[in-house]
């Protein structure tokens, strides 16, 4: 660099700084002013300045939508808040208990000819007639006698009621009223015009109820449960229980819920986060004594009425039936809920879609995805859409026999049914996986399940809790309703559907899978459920009305159910 240049760049440097330092000087002495930001709003020419509108338009709330954040509560208050809600949870399944509790008959016998017998039992109409209009009701009296034929005096006998015209495939269950006194009055309602029969059903003497209610809660004897914890180099199998007595470590598959625990043995070096697969079984386990092991034979379920009463002849009388509203959430559940005609289910309150083609079917679920959470029956439903929906296509998603999660798509209308398992309890002979989305309880999957206009939810829950004391069903109920009134909060624009549990009497393992507790189960689920916006397909109301007893109900129902829950969701 020549001397010159050097020189040069001394100078500029020079006039650099002594150009900062006089501008610093002018400015701090007031000797000279920029524009700033308020120069530039008085030259506006508005009559208001800018933060002036600012303040106006903030304050004119119907151009924003406000959100109020709530306060994000301490860890001290979540808590307090958290041990509150176990404190009700506990309050209301003892409230809960208490109330079954005084409609059960506290009764013993010495022999089983002091127990109620069907064949001795006798039936008769209040007030007959020769001809019956349709809307018209009919009071049957049944009273009950025991083997001796001596007039009962307690009541508490489980019957099922039904009328029905077979030639016309109709049929509907009856409203059963009891006097505790040995007398019943079963009120029925004529839908449809023609000969109609009446049965009467003794599913289980007031005896075998009384037995069925103190050995259900006894214990959790009835039901085995061993898991496997597996890591890298090991896999180790391990027995668990509600009540299981042990002094090793264990893990709590039921941790950080309000739900009764649930303890599995945790092998030494395992962590509990290794436990993998679960099996559940029936065990040879009886509450029964002997003297009343005899009232679940199955020759004293189920056991048929004889009345010796003539067809009821039910004609139009020249009626009109009036309009009934489309079927939707929110609709006020009432017994009985609807009857058969012509094989086809119509709802007492509502109008129910037929969706008669596989077009009408795919229109309603078109943009739809749709959420099957619970037990075999539900794979019914599952089962119905793959068969009816030919679009469909079936995604592997791996797992063992039918307990697995489902997946079924069609993408060019943008449909997709899932099934899961709605959790723990789940009585399956095999080990299966827990490392599945359905192997969260339902009031989880449920919380996990984001919200929208295009979601609809599907569930059962009930039979694969018969097994067990009534409290942990009651839990359950009590979580999944909470689950349910968050989920509607947050999104009300999601449907949500509850398919009751279906009759079942014919069942091997028949003291834990009475269908006495189902009966149970339906009622607490439908009292809970109530004043809540979902539908309810009434399996249990429709199996009843025709007269089916098996744990997986014929194709006739399932597809009437599916029916009632699309009429729901569209």
């Amino acid at each position: 660099m020549s001397a010159a240049t050097k020189l040069n760049l001394k100078r500029g440097v020079f006039l650099a700084v002594a150009t900062v330092f006089i501008l610093s000087f002018c400015i701090h002495r007031r000797l000279l002013k920029f524009p700033t930001v308020s120069h530039f709003c008085q030259r506006i020419s508005v009559s208001k300045s800018l933060s002036e509108k600012l303040e106006d338009g903030l304050q004119d709330k119907s151009k924003f939508t406000l959100i109020d954040f709530p306060k994000v509560p301490s860890r001290a208050a979540a808590e307090a808040q958290w041990k509150a809600q176990l404190k009700d949870t506990e309050l209301q399944v003892k409230t809960i208990i208490r109330k079954i509790d005084k409609l059960i008959p506290n009764v013993s016998f010495t022999h089983l000819d002091n127990t109620t017998c069907a064949a001795k039992s006798k039936v008769s109409i209040i007030s007959p007639r020769d001809r019956y209009c349709i809307g018209d009701n009919v009071t049957v009296q049944l009273d009950v006698f025991d083997y001796l034929g001596k007039k009962k005096k307690y009541g508490g006998d489980l019957l099922r009621a039904r009328i029905y015209s077979p030639d016309l495939g109709a049929g509907a269950s009856g409203k059963i009223q009891d006097f505790h006194n040995g007398t019943y009055q079963v009120q029925f309602t004529f839908f449809w015009e023609g000969k109609v029969k009446v049965s009467l059903f003794l599913i289980h003497s007031s005896e075998a109820v009384a037995a069925l209610w103190r050995g259900r809660n006894s214990g959790y004897n009835y039901m085995a449960h061993k898991v496997k914890y597996t890591n890298a180099t090991h896999e180790v199998e391990a027995m668990c229980g509600y009540d299981l007595d042990t002094e090793e470590e264990v893990c709590n598959m039921m941790e950080n819920m309000d739900e009764y625990p649930f303890y599995c043995i945790k092998p030494a070096h395992m962590s509990c986060f290794s436990l993998t697969h679960i099996t559940s079984v029936f065990t040879d386990s009886s509450y029964f004594t002997a003297l009343e092991r005899p009232l679940i034979d199955r020759s004293h379920i189920r056991a048929v009425i004889p009345h010796g009463l003539q067809d009821l002849i039910v004609t139009n009388c020249a009626r009109s039936e009036p309009m009934k509203q489309k079927c939707k959430t929110g609709m006020k559940h009432q017994l009985p809920s609807g009857y058969f005609h012509q094989n086809i289910w119509h709802p007492v309150s509502c109008s129910m879609n037929r969706f008669s083609s596989q077009d009408e079917i795919n229109d309603c679920l078109k943009g739809k995805s749709l959420h099957l959470i619970g037990d075999s029956t539900m794979i019914q439903w599952n089962a119905y859409f793959i068969n009816t929906l030919k679009n469909l296509k079936d995604l592997e998603l791996y797992g063992y026999d039918w307990e697995k999660p489902r997946l079924v798509v069609d993408t060019e209308r943008n449909i997709q049914i899932r099934f899961q398992k709605h959790g723990f309890p789940f009585i399956f002979r095999d080990f299966y996986s827990l490392a599945t989305t359905g192997d969260k309880i339902l009031p989880e999957q449920i919380a996990h399940i984001g919200g929208n206009k295009h979601r609809v939810i599907a569930f059962t829950v009930g039979a694969h809790f018969r097994p067990f004391p009534l409290h942990i069903f009651i839990r359950r109920a009590i979580n999944i309703r909470r689950a349910i009134q968050q989920l509607l909060l947050r999104s009300p624009e999601t449907k949500v559907v509850l398919k009751t549990e279906n009759t079942s009497f014919e069942h091997e393992n028949l003291e834990p899978m009475s269908d006495f507790n189902g009966y149970i189960h339906y009622q607490i689920l439908n009292t809970l459920l109530q004043d809540l916006n979902i539908g309810i397909v009434d399996a249990w109301d429709m199996t009843e009305a025709a007269a089916t007893s098996v744990l997986h109900p014929p194709p006739l129902i399932i597809q009437n159910e599916i029916t009632l829950f699309l009429t729901y969701i569209c």
